[in-house]
């Protein structure tokens, strides 16, 4: 007697190996897209507050970091100078804001600036102590571990106070644009003291990306010296007509909202291109060195007489081997 046919087919289907798709996280990192290279182009910031004032419902700190966001997208950023004339001041705060006062740990807002200092007493300071202890109290590798994982919020703890701690009746752009990690300079004329600095930059060679922050139209001349001499230019601010002598130009609205922060690695990877199609690029160079043919006449005869009676007085179309041939045989 056979056996069912039942248990045969039991047994083949145990015997058949089970495939199991491949986990989700391997297919995500075949499909993954690659990373984009950030550019190490070396990028100046010159800044005319007093020619290009971002708008006066952000604060000077806020407009100045989200500047500089915009200037490390195109390279990295070697110099940052902002040049105020001794009477500048900070707009006053608009009453009809329904809140000014910004808490930089949680971004919650407040009305009043003790409320905010209320706020940030009895809740983030008393967070930022526990932290420490939780850090003091560890020992060994846990410890090391625990750090890393809050210096972030240390390090975020310790900005807000900072700016908390700042001088709050002081109305001088200085010590906005000093946290927000820009050099500040007094002149009586900003425009030329901005002129002068870029003029030095680009003398000396060490950046290749200038950025420009005013709208003067004085500042075409140093933009087309720039172009020679192969500096990328960006220009802030210019929407007077000065951006049409640059290579790229946003206004503040642009700055503020990210879109130039955005497009800065396309025009980076555009540049580069520009410039690596410009290497390859054939020039045709005449050669110095070529003699000049001359034509010497004899005569006023075109040279068909001399044609004529050359090769012994046989006729032009007679060779010499004719004659030799000839002799042969005589």
């Amino acid at each position: 007697m056979f056996p069912p046919l039942c248990n045969l087919r039991r047994r083949l289907l145990a015997s058949t190996p089970i495939l199991l798709p491949p986990p989700l996280h391997r297919l995500s990192t075949t499909t993954s897209t690659p990373a984009i290279r950030a550019p190490h182009t070396p990028v100046a910031v010159l800044w005319d507050l007093a020619a290009s004032r971002p708008p006066s419902k952000l604060p000077l700190y806020d407009s100045a970091v989200r500047l500089h966001l915009a200037a490390s997208s195109f390279g990295r950023l070697r110099l940052s100078v902002a040049f105020l004339h001794p009477c500048h001041r900070l707009p006053d705060p608009d009453p009809s804001t329904e809140a000014t006062n910004l808490c930089r740990v949680c971004g919650r807002r407040f009305r009043a600036r003790d409320a905010l200092l209320r706020h940030f007493e009895t809740i983030h300071t008393r967070e930022h102590a526990k932290r420490l202890e939780r850090i003091e109290s560890s020992r060994g590798d846990r410890r090391v571990r625990l750090a890393a994982s809050l210096s972030l919020k240390l390090s975020k703890y310790a900005k807000a106070a900072r700016e908390l701690t700042a001088g709050v009746d002081s109305r001088s752009p200085a010590d906005e644009l000093r946290r927000a990690g820009i050099h500040s300079e007094i002149s009586r004329h900003p425009s030329a003291s901005l002129r002068e600095r870029a003029q030095e930059v680009l003398d000396e060679g060490s950046v290749r990306c200038l950025m420009l922050v005013s709208g003067k139209e004085e500042l075409a001349p140093l933009l087309r010296l720039a172009k020679e001499k192969g500096v990328r230019s960006v220009v802030v601010g210019g929407e007077s007509g000065v951006a049409r002598w640059a290579d790229v130009g946003f206004t503040w609205a642009e700055v503020i909202a990210g879109k130039a922060r955005t497009a800065a690695p396309s025009m980076s990877g555009k540049w580069r291109d520009r410039d690596v199609l410009k290497k390859l690029e054939w020039r045709y160079e005449e050669d110095d060195e070529e003699e000049d043919v001359v034509f010497e006449e004899d005569g006023d005869g075109d040279g068909s007489e001399e044609l004529a009676g050359s090769a012994n007085g046989k006729p032009w179309w007679k060779l010499e081997s004719d004659g030799e041939d000839s002799r042969v045989d005589g």
